[in-house]
C-alpha cells in the first residue's frame, strides 16, 4: 500500500526530473522504477533535519539519472532543452493528492542569471564545470550564483515538509509496524 502510495504521489514529479535529464522515455522509467524502490528500502535513512522529504527524493532521482549517463554515456547533445520548454511539458502534472510543489514558480521567481545556472546544473545535468564553459562565466560565478539560487529556493520552500506531512507519516508508520 505505502509503496503505490509513494510511485503514485511522486513518480510524475520524478519522472520529469529523470527525463529532462536522460531525454529518453524507456530509460528514464528502467531509472525511476529503481528510483521508487530505493526510495522504499532506504527510507529509514531519511532525516528531516537534513532536508525536507521531496528535496531528498529528488536528489536521489537525479543522482540515478546522472549515473544513468554517466553509465550510458549519453552526448552532451541532448542537455539543450530550456527551463521553460521542461515545464511547459509537465506543467499539467502533479500528484494524486493534495500534496503538491509547484516546482515551476518557484524557480520562475529567481532572476534570469540565477534561473539560468539552475537550468544548467539541475535540469540539464551539466557539472557546474560544464555550465561554466557552455554559460561562458567563470567558475567561481556559476557556484555562486548556485549558490544564491538555492538559498532564494530555500526560502520559498520554507514551509514545504508540512506539505509532505501525509506521505512522511504513512513511512513512520511503516516502520513502527515492522
Amino acid at each position: 500500500r505505502g509503496l503505490s502510495m509513494l510511485y503514485d504521489n511522486y513518480a510524475p514529479q520524478l519522472m520529469a526530473i529523470i527525463f529532462n535529464i536522460l531525454r529518453s522515455e524507456s530509460a528514464s522509467e528502467e531509472v525511476l522504477q529503481k528510483v521508487i524502490l530505493k526510495i522504499w528500502n532506504n527510507i529509514g535513512s531519511f532525516d528531516r533535519n537534513v532536508a525536507s522529504f521531496y528535496t531528498w527524493i529528488a536528489a536521489i532521482a537525479r543522482h540515478a539519472a546522472i549515473d544513468k549517463v554517466r553509465l550510458v554515456s549519453f552526448q552532451n547533445s541532448r542537455k539543450t532543452d530550456a527551463i521553460e520548454d521542461t515545464v511547459a511539458m509537465y506543467r499539467g502534472v502533479s500528484p494524486q493528492t493534495d500534496v503538491h510543489i509547484d516546482a515551476a514558480g518557484i524557480v520562475s521567481k529567481l532572476d534570469k542569471k540565477h534561473k539560468e545556472v539552475v537550468d544548467y546544473v539541475y535540469l540539464r545535468g551539466y557539472s557546474q564545470s560544464e555550465a561554466a564553459k557552455a554559460l561562458n562565466l567563470p567558475l567561481g560565478t556559476v557556484k555562486t550564483r548556485l549558490r544564491n539560487a538555492i538559498g532564494k529556493m530555500r526560502t520559498y520552500l520554507r514551509d514545504e515538509q508540512t506539505l509532505f506531512g501525509n506521505i512522511l507519516a504513512l513511512f513512520t508508520t511503516k516502520f513502527r509496524l515492522s
